[in-house]
């Protein structure tokens, strides 16, 4: 929801999202791993968050928005719903391990396919969990996607393979 190309020449942002994403670490570098991802998820606040809120508030994992984040939860089979505090330890090792192949992937392939680069390109990466998969049977158990509001927007989940 949040992107754009700015052209100028000046030395100071003073745009909190980029401030913070600039002093953060990218998720697709290597300096993002598990141990950096744990100081995320130890945050003082952190355990009252949500999955949702976690991986696509406050720009905590920079880049990472509502659209990405249904792919890793779904990858990682957490219910964007789910509360940090009730993460388990394999909970926290899929997801982190689901941002970083999911990501991956998105980046190796030009992006998602509900989205288009500057010459009105769609991305090659098939989302799993998106506008154009809702109320569309799951890939994985046949169960139908649920597209739910939350937090302002919309949360695309398998109510099968994602259980809260």
């Amino acid at each position: 929801m949040y992107g754009g190309l700015w052209c100028f020449n000046i030395r100071e942002f003073d745009n909190s999202y980029y401030l913070h994403a600039k002093e953060s670490i990218s998720p697709i570098s290597g300096e993002f791993n598990r141990e950096y991802f744990n100081t995320i998820l130890s945050a003082p606040k952190a355990e009252k968050l949500s999955a949702k809120a976690l991986l696509a508030t406050e720009q905590r994992i920079p880049g990472l928005g509502n659209g990405t984040l249904q792919d890793i939860l779904f990858n990682s089979k957490i219910h964007p719903k789910k509360k940090v505090s009730s993460f388990t330890e394999d909970n926290k090792d899929n997801i982190f391990n689901s941002i970083k192949s999911t990501l991956k992937e998105m980046t190796q392939q030009g992006g998602r396919d509900t989205e288009k680069d500057l010459f009105g390109n769609p991305g090659g990466y098939i989302t799993k969990l998106s506008k154009n998969t809702a109320n569309k049977p799951c890939k994985i158990c046949g169960t139908p996607i649920i597209k739910e509001a939350y937090m302002g927007g919309s949360i695309y989940y398998c109510p099968k393979c994602q259980k809260i």
